[in-house]
């Protein structure tokens, strides 16, 4: 009966993606590069998320916060 549940957990392990490490200053900025941010205007870590502020191509501003623990965008407004 081993065999079954050392099988489930290599098959999960193999299954479920890294999870991503702390994101740094510049990993922030390079999002919000990509994300269509072409000047920005502050980059602060608060409380465990980075808040960047800035603008497009167009001047509007536009405002990302990102995990810094997963990466993951929390929000991402256009103005």
């Amino acid at each position: 009966m081993r065999v079954i549940p050392t099988f489930l957990a290599v098959t999960f392990a193999f299954a479920l993606p890294a999870a991503a490490g702390p994101v740094g200053i510049e990993d922030v900025r390079a999002m919000a590069f990509d994300k269509g941010i072409v000047k920005i205007d502050e980059v602060e870590l608060d409380d465990g998320v980075w808040e960047v502020e800035g603008h497009d191509a167009s001047g509007h501003a536009i405002e990302m916060k990102v995990d810094a623990a997963t990466g993951n965008i929390v929000k991402l407004e256009r103005n």
